[in-house]
């Protein structure tokens, strides 16, 4: 059977973008797990003031 030029530039075309959709989904995907942990990060921290303020207020009394 002979190779069909037209459909093997089709499907190189197909992977070529579906592989830039990957990468594009890997980007976003790296970016929410570092504004999750940031998240985490700010959350902690606010525990952590709220904790001292408690505390100065406990003094306080």
């Amino acid at each position: 059977m002979p190779e069909d030029p037209i459909g093997q530039e089709m499907s190189r075309i197909l992977n070529e973008k579906l592989q830039r959709v990957i990468d594009k989904q890997t980007e976003h995907t790296i970016a929410l797990a570092n504004h999750t942990a940031a998240l985490d990060r700010l959350e902690k921290g606010q525990e952590q003031l709220k904790a001292m303020i408690q505390e100065l207020l406990n003094r306080e009394q």
